[in-house]
């Protein structure tokens, strides 16, 4: 008669489901880091490359609009357990804030050092400071400042005495420190400018319908 021989079980690893799955939203974080790579690709026009890389910022906005949000709603609701892949909300949003800190630099030295000095080549050149304007260029901003743009400035300010102020999704907004000579530590002050924007402003369309 055979004798039976007991095998004691031994730990698999693979026991724990976990290390088979990855994070739903790190692979989200993955998919647009492939997008852009297509903005990264100089076999692709230029600007479709321009247009991959906006792509990849507004995935971004929406990313952190519903998906981030909604792991800090867990995580102050105290809601702890962890998703399929083995983490928890704090986890989640720990890993997302290092993997976004480091795709944000991949977008900015993409449109600096790839995509800026290829469009300057081109003849399309980017004015980042006021300083960079010639005399008229400064006039016709001037102008168009004081006849469009400062009229609907609605600015709010942020300190003890007032309370943040509600800013709409998807709004363009301006936030600056300001500080009174009479202050002792500057404020925060917010302006919407998403009334005074266009899209594109032809200057010379623009000084004709000013002369009519």
């Amino acid at each position: 008669m055979a004798e039976k021989k007991s095998y004691k079980k031994t730990e698999n690893k693979s026991d724990n489901k976990s290390v088979n799955y990855v994070n739903r939203e790190l692979s989200w974080l993955e998919f647009n880091k492939r997008v852009l790579g297509e903005a990264r690709d100089k076999e692709i026009k230029l600007f479709e490359r321009l247009k991959f890389l906006a792509i990849t910022a507004s995935n971004l906005d929406e990313f952190y609009m519903v998906r981030v949000a909604s792991l800090k709603d867990m995580l102050h609701a105290g809601y702890m357990k962890p998703d399929i892949s083995g983490m928890t909300p704090e986890k989640q949003l720990s890993s997302i804030a290092d993997a976004t800190h480091e795709f944000v630099d991949m977008q900015y030295s993409t449109y600096k050092r790839s995509l800026l000095p290829r469009l300057e080549k081109a003849g399309l050149r980017i004015i980042e400071n006021y300083e960079e304007l010639d005399e008229n260029e400064a006039q016709f901003i001037d102008k168009y400042f004081a006849d469009n743009v400062y009229p609907v400035l609605t600015p709010m300010a942020v300190d003890s005495s007032r309370p943040f102020p509600l800013i709409r999704n998807k709004t363009l907004n301006i936030a600056a420190l300001v500080k009174r000579r009479e202050d002792v530590k500057p404020f925060v002050g917010f302006a919407n400018i998403d009334k005074a924007q266009k899209e594109n402003v032809n200057r010379e369309n623009y000084s004709d319908e000013r002369d009519k």
